[in-house]
């Protein structure tokens, strides 16, 4: 929820940083187009893409570029509907009232209630990968006991504040994107070269590390692999919300237009020219889960300290985009409970800032994951990643569905859309049933199949506390209006 001139509070959508609302806050002349790329780009790279990629390349080989390319179409529509509709309506809520206003407040409801349940199984998401990349360092150590670990100190950092924590942030998404960038280089370098270094012996050479994760084909699972892949690679991508929050402080709407789209160019050649230089040094049947794909990779060809590295910026950069994840989390929630559609306790905001209410109930999510990765160590990344992708598909779909509503009002005859929702309506159409068509798709997967249970579970549960909340709404009013003896 980000503050705005006029004290009024904007929802923020779950971004995986919370250096959006500290840069929209501190700006008095708004956002320019580099700090809204390196929000756009930095705020999404995250655990997602550095350890999740490994499962995606292990169901589709070399081919995984193609679902890359594929969640990169799929997130410019998405982006482009968000921004199109953000920048004509800047209103607080955001996509939320967005859904409100085109789709009926049923809608409106799922979307905020989808997006905030989203958020914190990224958190949680976050949480276990770091402790992935600490076992690195400690393999013995079991998987739960760091997850708890950096899950407190992350709510411990959001409970009492760190003034500076909204310019680490931002430090952060530079060495991101920064680390990403040098593991291209080098991994360009060592198989055009051929030279390796082993930690115990001399310069050796190696010919045949080129093209070394292409020599089993480009497609060794067909193409029903890149579909397979696709779940995952979305999860990727998610956090492109932040151009619905910076609509509002971003005073000249071309420089939304043009930051939405170079992000996205920026991104996902970032993903692609990564994953190619990755699979060209490294063959893709040997990636897992277990550690980072780029952290393996390093380590395969004798850079260990350079391994450890890359481990550590990864772990911190993981560790931002968790903190920041529980603070627009946390927004989230208080704004749905400010307009009753929560706990209004939730509702309640401490002098510092912060609703401690907001930030229990979060904790409660993320005690839940924690209790999981005990149960479910080998697990639990995969499955959150999983369920999470069939949330990004629900609100995803829900945003594409309210700009095609839109499209069809006199405003929506008149405005031009953003160069991202190309060949609109169509394009939206297709990219809806892209996603229904995924979704389907996946039920196929026994792994994905389980994750979609729960997915399920989930908005059953939030579809069926509607009428409830509904109902004590009603209540609250009537004892608002009621007179007086």
């Amino acid at each position: 929820m980000v503050p705005t001139k006029n004290g009024t509070h904007l929802l923020s959508p779950p971004i995986k940083s919370h250096k959006v609302a500290k840069s929209l806050e501190n700006q008095d002349q708004g956002l320019g187009l580099k700090e809204l790329i390196l929000i756009g780009v930095g705020g999404i790279i995250g655990a997602g893409f550095f350890l999740g990629s490994g499962l995606p390349i292990q169901t589709a080989g070399p081919a995984v570029l193609v679902s890359f390319v594929i969640g990169g179409l799929l997130t410019a529509q998405v982006t482009g509907a968000l921004t199109t509709l953000a920048i004509k309506h800047p209103v607080k809520g955001s996509f939320k009232v967005f859904a409100d206003m085109y789709l009926g407040k049923f809608a409106g409801y799922m979307q905020g209630w989808i997006y905030y349940i989203a958020s914190v199984l990224t958190i949680a998401s976050e949480a276990v990968a770091m402790g992935v990349f600490t076992r690195v360092w400690l393999p013995t150590v079991p998987l739960w006991l760091p997850t708890f670990t950096y899950s407190m100190i992350i709510l411990a950092i959001n409970a009492f504040g760190v003034k500076s924590f909204g310019e680490i942030e931002s430090l952060m998404s530079l060495v991101k994107i920064a680390a990403l960038i040098g593991f291209i280089l080098f991994a360009v370098l060592l198989a055009l070269s051929g030279w390796s270094h082993p930690p115990t012996a001399a310069w050796t050479h190696h010919p045949a590390v080129s093209a070394s994760g292409y020599s089993s084909g480009f497609f060794p699972h067909g193409f029903t692999g890149v579909l397979q892949a696709m779940l995952v690679v979305v999860f990727a991508y998610a956090g492109i919300g932040v151009f619905a929050t910076a609509a509002a402080e971003v005073h000249r709407p071309r420089t939304i237009q043009q930051g939405s789209l170079w992000t996205i160019v920026l991104l996902s050649l970032l993903y692609l020219m990564s994953i190619a230089a990755l699979l060209w040094i490294q063959p893709w049947y040997t990636v897992s889960t277990q550690v980072s794909p780029f952290v393996l990779a390093l380590q395969h060809h004798g850079w260990p300290l350079l391994a450890q590295g890359f481990n550590a910026v990864v772990l911190i950069a993981s560790f931002s985009v968790m903190a920041g994840s529980v603070f627009s989390a946390n927004q989230i929630l208080v704004n749905l409970a400010q307009t009753g559609e929560a706990p209004r306790r939730v509702a309640r905001v401490s002098g510092r800032g912060v609703s401690y209410g907001a930030l229990t109930f979060t904790g409660a999510g993320i005690g839940a994951v924690v209790i999981a990765s005990y149960l479910l160590p080998g697990h639990i990344y995969n499955l959150l990643i999983s369920a999470s992708g069939f949330l990004n598909f629900f609100y995803w779909f829900g945003i594409l569905w309210t700009f095609l509503r839109w499209r069809k009002t006199q405003e929506g005859q008149h405005t031009k859309e953003s160069v991202l929702a190309f060949a609109s309506p169509y394009g939206g159409s297709m990219a809806m049933g892209v996603i229904i068509a995924l979704t389907a798709y996946a039920l196929t997967q026994p792994q994905q199949r389980i994750a979609f249970y729960g997915f399920v579970v989930m908005i059953l549960g939030v579809g069926g506390s509607y009428r409830l909340v509904q109902r004590k709404r009603r209540t609250a009013e009537k004892e608002t209006v009621k007179p007086t003896s």
